[in-house]
């Protein structure tokens, strides 16, 4: 009898201890993720990716942290104008991507979306010299992110802004973009992040993308 209380004493300190864990961790991520959302500069940003590097670091096994550190550096590039400055925080980004690859993550279609959007600042940097390596990165990404979920509207949100910023002779441009527009704000009005903390960003960029197909 001693034997099975101390059994469920020590069960009971366990789960315990493993619920406050997961609220620091939680807690500590939706600070950042507001920060994020906050973030104006390069500084702001730059503090940003740190405090996730750190997160990451201390919480081995969680995947988010690793994930928003890669995102948010790939904000940073977007800020950049010069090709150089972009790769830097790109080759930044994908060092995030690596370290994802080595852990179990529960959803893998938004870790293939975070590599398209990679794939498709690289292209920014020089659409014409890049594109036949980095195009087809963007396209495979997708495609797995899709076939991995369907219901994923960031995948249908970055391959409409793909096509919206694409030239026309090329097949891009708004009026090519509208279809794939429309189906990522159908996805985005089904759409429910798992908890606080899960990917749940691009509705306000495609809202902005929609209105020239009014």
């Amino acid at each position: 009898m001693k034997n099975l209380l101390l059994t469920i004493v020590i069960v009971l300190a366990f789960l315990t201890s493993k619920a406050t864990d997961n609220e620091r961790f939680n807690k500590a991520m939706g600070e950042t993720l507001v920060q994020l959302g906050q973030a104006k500069d390069l500084t702001s940003y730059q503090e940003v990716a740190n405090k996730f590097e750190r997160i990451a670091s201390s919480e081995t096994t969680e995947w988010l942290p690793n994930y928003y550190a890669s995102l948010t550096y790939s904000l940073i590039a977007m800020q950049q104008k010069s090709g150089s400055e972009i790769d830097k925080y790109l080759d930044k980004a994908d060092s995030f991507i690596e370290k994802l690859a080595q852990q179990k993550v529960s959803n893998q279609d938004e870790i293939e979306v975070l590599k398209a959007q990679i794939a498709m600042m690289r292209i920014s940097v020089d659409g014409q010299a890049r594109y036949m390596k980095f195009g087809s990165a963007f396209e495979a990404a997708i495609a797995k992110a899709k076939s991995i979920n369907p219901e994923n509207p960031r995948a249908y949100a970055l391959k409409a802004q793909m096509i919206f910023y694409t030239p026309e002779q090329f097949g891009g441009g708004a009026k090519n973009a509208c279809p794939e527009i429309q189906k990522a704000l159908e996805k985005f009005a089904n759409f429910k992040a798992i908890s606080p903390i899960y990917p749940n960003w691009g509705q306000e960029q495609i809202k902005e993308m929609a209105k020239a197909c009014n």
